[in-house]
């Protein structure tokens, strides 16, 4: 009877669930078993391992071989033009020039031979005013620094017009008493048109996340955000000011009491050189986030949210003719575990989509602890020790007693 009960016991220990969380998948009827592919969801993200090492795929009978893998992002094909004025009008400080064929333009690099001047520019698109006062400078009398690169929204275009404004009266030029050293008229050798196209569109997934708290100390403001474990490789913060240039950390956190440093960045933005830098490519995962901004004695910036680029991932499996199949996943104590699927497909495997239910909550069942039977010398040990050693001790003391007797 009592080996009965054990291997009952066993059962139940071996059956037990120990998994918080279940998604069924649904896919389209097959006649064959067929290679199907399932999108991680956020809610999958949100409760289970860093490394997935929970999850489990199960048929109606047994445990499934699965694998997980991020979907390939599009190639970036940088093309550029390299193009010389057709047309200069130096009363009007004009430059004009003509493609062959109209051309997606983003980026302009200015070759300016000049050396010693400031000066803002205003760029036309086939008549269509883009961008204006954008600032170009050449310090090398001072700092030696410069910027002779326009940003532009990307535009197909078969004629740029490029106007420059010299203002003599700004006080880069009012430190120098004799302004006639200084450059009078700018000569663009060249210009280079520059953008970046994608082979086709990128499949990151944006999610947007409110901000749960702030806090103010010491010239320093600090922003909380409850990301839920969602992966991301590039990070926005929605800024409402215009015009800063701050310094800021990311840290990450799993418990929102212990945090580490993930990057250091810069946010920055200008109406008047039209720059805007609010993001950082940086790959993490965790439950929370803030963003320590130093403000110097500068007013707060404005975030209420932020904006996680995360790059999907499916998980694989092979699907047999009438055949049910679940996810279960949120126990954190499994073992990964290691399948050979992913050897023995590539990525000209046919595929068919599968879609996830939404998240069910499991009663998690507590593995029961067999008792193992204690025999009476383990159970009793500690009281025959002491007999054993009393016994010795008698047995010594006597041997001893009939020693001292005989002499």
């Amino acid at each position: 009877m009592r080996t009965i009960i054990l291997f009952i016991l066993l059962c139940v220990k071996l059956t037990a669930n120990t998994q918080p969380f279940k998604k069924e998948i649904s896919f389209p009827e097959i006649s064959s078993p067929t290679l199907v592919k399932v999108m991680l969801d956020n809610e999958i993200y949100a409760y289970s391992n860093h490394d997935f090492s929970d999850i489990r795929l199960k048929s109606t009978n047994e445990t499934e071989g699965y694998f997980i893998q991020s979907v390939q992002q599009p190639k970036q094909v940088s093309t550029s033009k390299q193009l010389t004025a057709s047309h200069y009008n130096r009363k009007k400080t004009t430059f004009l020039y003509i493609f062959a064929k109209p051309f997606d333009v983003e980026t302009i690099i200015l070759n300016i031979e000049d050396r010693n001047f400031e000066s803002t520019f205003d760029v036309y698109a086939d008549g269509t005013l883009l961008v204006k006062d954008v600032k170009i400078f050449d310090y090398s009398r001072e700092t030696g620094n410069r910027n002779f690169t326009i940003h532009i929204p990307k535009t197909k275009t078969k004629e740029l017009k490029i106007v420059y404004h010299l203002d003599k009266t700004t006080s880069f030029y009012k430190k120098y008493r004799n302004v006639e050293i200084l450059t009078q008229y700018l000569s663009i050798k060249s210009i280079r048109c520059l953008n970046t196209n994608q082979s086709k569109k990128s499949h990151l997934l944006t999610t947007t996340i409110p901000l749960e708290s702030n806090t103010l100390k010491e010239k320093k403001s600090t922003y909380f955000f409850k990301s839920n474990n969602i992966p991301f490789s590039k990070l926005t913060v929605m800024v409402d000011n215009k015009n800063f240039k701050r310094s800021a950390y990311l840290y990450a956190s799993d418990n929102n009491t212990t945090w580490h440093l993930v990057t250091r960045f810069s946010l920055f933005a200008s109406t008047f050189n039209h720059q805007l830098h609010h993001s950082v490519n940086v790959t993490t995962r965790a439950k929370y986030l803030k963003i320590d901004i130093e403000n110097g004695d500068n007013k707060p910036l404005e975030i209420s949210t932020i904006n996680i680029e995360t790059l999907p991932k499916n998980l694989y499996f092979i699907a047999q003719v009438n055949e049910t199949y679940k996810l279960y996943f949120g126990d954190k104590k499994l073992p990964k575990p290691y399948y050979e699927l992913e050897s023995l497909v590539d990525s000209s495997t046919p595929t068919i989509k599968g879609v996830f239910s939404p998240i069910e909550k499991l009663k998690v069942q507590k593995k029961p602890i067999i008792e193992k039977k204690i025999s009476f010398f383990e159970q009793h040990k500690k009281e025959l020790f002491t007999v054993v050693i009393l016994l010795t001790l008698g047995v010594m003391g006597y041997i001893a007693f009939i020693l001292l007797r005989k002499h």
